[in-house]
């Protein structure tokens, strides 16, 4: 048996019924719905053979199937166990982090603080996790990850279509990030502008950074034999551009760069700055980070 909760304070001659599409349920027929039985402190409870639900709570008349108010939002799944909360539905974002560094996540919804704040993500086998709840008419949520490692890293801002997300993990949607799992496809962000990391070698490279909605590739270099600045062959709609540092001047080489990415924003609006070391790559953009933000030196 599945047990099913939910804590919800009725008007008196009021009752909780849960609705479903099996015939345990009643097949969406609301006279044929399973009436839930109060408990204490307002938790409404019943008992369900085991199958995969898809269901939905209702208020009506306790004797009586009538003046029906329908939960909204799109229709509950579950096959586990599941203490829900009325209007809303549970989100479990999962992030694989294979050498358990310290995740925290903050996001777009009330429980997660409106990028306000960030919770640390708990870690298990591998797996860093947290739980929040959403409404349940939110059709789309965003997140972001931010790594503490020897120093401080922060994702892009990932979206992700809560109506399109099949996956449950027991009683809560969700959402699944290969994260950590390949240490050469982590991006990392600077500001609103820029993130970077490692230069995309192979196809699932080039899948990882459109999904974070990366399409215009900067790849720093220092080689004498090329020239400034050349075009690779672009992976579907991506821009791949490779700049050759080794022109640029010393005695001016952070003015040079804060001017060539000034240019390459107001093109492309958001770039994935990248170079095999995040070494020299960090002092580059440091460097840049510093000039922009005093450019009177």
């Amino acid at each position: 048996m599945i047990r099913l909760q939910i804590h919800y304070k009725t008007e008196f001659g009021q009752a909780l019924y849960i609705s479903g599409k099996s015939k345990y349920m009643g097949q969406w027929n609301p006279e044929q719905a399973i009436r839930m039985t109060w408990t204490q402190n307002d938790i409404w409870t019943a008992e369900v053979a085991y199958h995969l639900m898809e269901y939905k709570y209702f208020i009506s008349q306790y004797e009586k199937v009538q003046k029906i108010q329908w939960e909204s939002g799109p229709n509950r799944v579950t096959n586990k166990n599941s203490n829900d909360v009325w209007n809303h539905r549970k989100i479990c974002f999962q992030c694989v982090n294979p050498q358990n560094f310290d995740i925290y996540i903050s996001g777009s919804s009330i429980s997660m603080g409106q990028f306000q704040r960030r919770v640390r993500m708990k870690n298990k086998d591998g797996i860093s996790q947290s739980k929040f709840l959403t409404n349940i008419n939110d059709s789309q949520i965003q997140y972001q990850y931010h790594i503490i490692t020897k120093s401080e890293f922060s994702s892009p801002v990932y979206r992700a279509d809560l109506n399109c997300q099949l996956q449950y993990h027991k009683d809560a949607l969700l959402i699944f990030s290969d994260g950590l799992a390949k240490l050469k496809q982590m991006v990392f962000q600077l500001n609103k502008n820029i993130c970077y990391g490692y230069v995309p070698l192979e196809q699932e490279d080039y899948q990882a950074l459109k999904k974070a909605n990366l399409k215009t590739i900067i790849e720093f270099c220092n080689m004498r034999e090329q020239s400034l600045l050349e075009q690779q062959t672009k992976y579907e709609d991506i821009v791949h551009l490779v700049v050759n540092l080794y022109h640029f001047k010393q005695e001016n080489f952070t003015k040079r760069l804060l001017q060539l990415i000034q240019v390459l924003i107001q093109k492309y609006q958001l770039l994935y700055i990248c170079n095999n070391s995040l070494t020299h790559l960090r002092k580059y953009l440091s460097a840049y980070e510093k000039l922009s933000f005093n450019p009177q030196n």
